[in-house]
């Protein structure tokens, strides 16, 4: 029998929320009519890394990126380079953001909303008692 888990619920809805939020970015880098592939949370990982770039407003180019994910440049320019073929994101003077329209869209964010709801209604209390 396994060892007993320290705080057992929060580990569960965290590793929940995080498989779920890997496997949903997946699912926003399919170009339309596609068919998904073998997950690679890593890729869900470059295209996070470049809307996070985007969102605080300074596009990151692939060595940002890569120092940021702590992964081989080659690595994360090849990600890179199947997420503009996907269309998900463009390259824009060596940096790279979401597509436009995806920029000014939330595919499946009924989706993201309730992956985050559903963690964070057991995450909550545990982060409130950080606070104290």
């Amino acid at each position: 029998m396994p060892s007993t888990l320290a705080i057992p619920e929060a580990r569960r809805a965290l590793a929940t929320m995080f498989i779920d939020l890997c496997l949903a970015f997946h699912v926003t880098t399919v170009p339309p009519g596609g068919e998904p592939g073998e997950i690679d949370a890593n890729l869900a990982l470059v295209a996070v890394a470049a809307m996070l770039g985007h969102a605080e407003g300074h596009p990151m180019t692939v060595s940002q990126i890569a120092a940021r994910l702590r992964m081989p440049r080659t690595s994360a320019l090849r990600r890179l380079n199947a997420l503009v073929d996907s269309g998900l994101l463009v390259r824009i003077d060596g940096s790279y953001e979401l597509d436009p329209h995806r920029a000014h869209q939330v595919p499946h964010r009924d989706k993201f909303e309730l992956i985050l709801s559903r963690g964070f209604e057991v995450l909550g209390p545990h982060l409130s008692d950080l606070d104290t």
